[in-house]
């Protein structure tokens, strides 16, 4: 069932970006920093699955920075149109130098997970994701589907993450490590519907320009 699950998100990997950049340049700034998130992970996760085929399981662990690190600048840039609050890219450049820092001091991290920086980067954005939330109490509702999908992944996923290198060492047996994999894709899973969702309800049908 995970393994089905597994493909099922791969597949949407692809398909909703395609239907996100129907209207790329018809729509806000916002939608546009979403669907580069969208196509970025997207990409991502395709060349992780091809790696993995193509080198008969070796460690695909290094895409892992470019995954997180592309998902906090343009999420950030996602919540400050938004939000409205410019303050955003100096904590996204802060953050992001401080991010280069780490993996200049110690390189290894190339090779595994990241658990400060994934877990930091996710904390802004779910941080973001609630100021989101209470802005919506004054009427806006511009992808609040998508806000509440983002909410619960980007909470779920950070302790899964932060986890990652000690699920990895051998104190545990293999299928721990499977099964911390496919909680992440089932958390994963409903965003992704939820997306499917916000798309179909508000950008499906192209807006007549007056």
């Amino acid at each position: 069932m995970f393994k089905i699950l597994g493909n099922i998100s791969l597949y949407l990997s692809v398909l909703y970006p395609l239907l996100y950049l129907i209207g790329f340049t018809r729509n806000s700034k916002a939608f546009k920093y979403f669907t580069a998130y969208l196509v970025i992970v997207g990409f991502v996760q395709i060349a992780m699955k091809s790696f993995k085929v193509m080198a008969l399981g070796d460690s695909n662990l290094f895409f892992f920075v470019y995954y997180f690190v592309f998902e906090f600048i343009l999420l950030s840039f996602f919540y400050r149109e938004l939000l409205g609050y410019k303050w955003i890219n100096t904590i996204t450049g802060v953050i992001l130098i401080c991010i280069g820092i780490q993996y200049y001091n110690y390189p290894a991290l190339y090779f595994v997970y990241n658990p400060i920086g994934s877990s930091i980067t996710r904390l802004i954005l779910v941080v973001y994701s609630m100021l989101y939330f209470y802005r919506s109490l004054q009427g806006k509702r511009e992808f609040i589907l998508v806000n509440g999908g983002l909410f619960i992944y980007l909470l779920s996923s950070m302790l899964v993450f932060a986890s990652g290198n000690f699920l990895r060492a051998n104190l545990f047996p293999t299928y721990i490590l499977e099964l911390g994999y496919y909680i992440n894709k089932m958390v994963y899973f409903p965003l992704q519907l939820l997306i499917c969702v916000e798309w179909f309800r508000n950008y499906r049908i192209i807006k007549k320009i007056e």
